[in-house]
């Protein structure tokens, strides 16, 4: 079974002959769920592994990091939420930009506001797990808070708990140099 399937938002695209085995995976892991269960697990793990793969580089503290979150966000066992990253990062990889808009509203239509921001923060946290959060990666989560319907101003307040990890508000070395000289 297809992610956008699974998810209830799609069937065969157009020109697409065949889902890659790393949707079929996702949908074969969440059987045991019921199907709401189910359907909102897949949309928030498929939206974490998009922020990871937005700089086209996910590295294993990023894919610990989703694992984590699928574990405490979604009450899954460790192994299968560790098989439900690896599988959603396999599909965040090979998407198209329009199943990325699908699945965002998916999860919009499903959830109300708490579980939104709740998303949020964990995307934040994805994207912080390697000490640096890409302005990629940050213009990403902005565009899956504007898709799940989050107001701009609570995105930059969310995003104020992460600005030490923030590429964009970092000093650069040679700033970083300077003001240790100015302090000493």
């Amino acid at each position: 079974m297809s992610l956008l399937r699974f998810l209830g938002i799609g069937g065969h695209s157009q020109g697409r002959v065949s889902e890659p085995a790393s949707l079929t995976e996702i949908g074969a892991q969440l059987d045991a769920l019921p199907a709401e269960e189910a359907r909102f697990v897949a949309a928030f793990t498929y939206l974490l592994a998009r922020i990871a793969a937005a700089d086209m580089s996910t590295d294993d503290l990023e894919r610990n990091s989703i694992a984590e979150h699928i574990e405490s966000f979604a009450g899954i066992d460790r192994n299968r939420a560790e098989l439900l990253a690896d599988t959603a990062i396999q599909a965040a990889e090979t998407h198209q930009a329009s199943d990325d808009h699908l699945v965002a509203r998916a999860f919009r239509d499903m959830t109300k506001q708490p579980e939104r921001i709740r998303l949020l923060r964990c995307l934040y946290a994805v994207a912080a797990a390697d000490r640096n959060i890409s302005t990629t990666e940050d213009n990403e989560i902005f565009e899956v808070a504007t898709a799940i319907g989050v107001r701009r101003i609570d995105v930059v307040n969310l995003r104020l708990e992460f600005k030490t990890y923030l590429g964009t508000l970092k000093a650069l070395p040679s700033e970083r140099r300077s003001a240790t000289i100015s302090e000493t």
